[in-house]
């Protein structure tokens, strides 16, 4: 078969523009050395709501996850700087918040993409630091999944990126 052949067949388009989820990908992945931790963070998805006319169950909405996303990076700020250096200072780690299951009518989840680890933290001390920060955050389920990033993490969180928009990423997050 030949290079033309198979073009043909592919649907194969040298001059067409990429896509939003091309784009995302390939800027995200030149920076994957950056984040060389992941973590995968598992949601309670139901969320009781408490006002004066009584207490109600609804289900977690991408809203949601933002706001669990940011309250975690809160914690685990503090866990690894400190309150005071976290807090007053400004300190962080970086992180590439992403929500699957929208789209795919999954139990939404969170995945990160993690870097700016400071010298005093080791990679094994991470899982426990993170376990810590997380039972300071409401609705966020006890499993979660800390591990050193390899070359495809970035393509795995990114999958659930439109090809014409990017709303799955926390991008006021990032």
């Amino acid at each position: 078969m030949k290079l033309q052949e198979i073009r043909s067949r592919t649907a194969y388009d040298p001059n067409a523009l990429p896509t939003q989820k091309a784009a995302v990908r390939a800027w995200l992945g030149g920076m994957s050395k950056e984040f060389p931790l992941s973590l995968t963070l598992t949601l309670k998805q139901t969320i009781v709501e408490k006002n004066d006319r009584g207490v109600y169950r609804r289900t977690v909405k991408r809203d949601d996850c933002e706001r669990i996303a940011k309250r975690f990076i809160q914690k685990l700020n503090r866990q690894v700087f400190g309150k005071y250096a976290a807090d007053k200072c400004g300190k962080s780690l970086k992180y590439l918040p992403i929500v699957e299951g929208e789209r795919s009518n999954k139990h939404l989840h969170l995945h990160f993409a993690i870097g700016g680890l400071p010298s005093h933290v080791k990679f094994n001390q991470f899982d426990t630091l993170v376990t810590n920060a997380k039972l300071q955050v409401e609705n966020i389920d006890s499993e979660h999944k800390v591990d050193v990033t390899d070359s495809g993490w970035i393509s795995y969180i990114t999958k659930e990126v439109g090809t014409k928009d990017t709303d799955n990423v926390l991008w006021t997050l990032f």
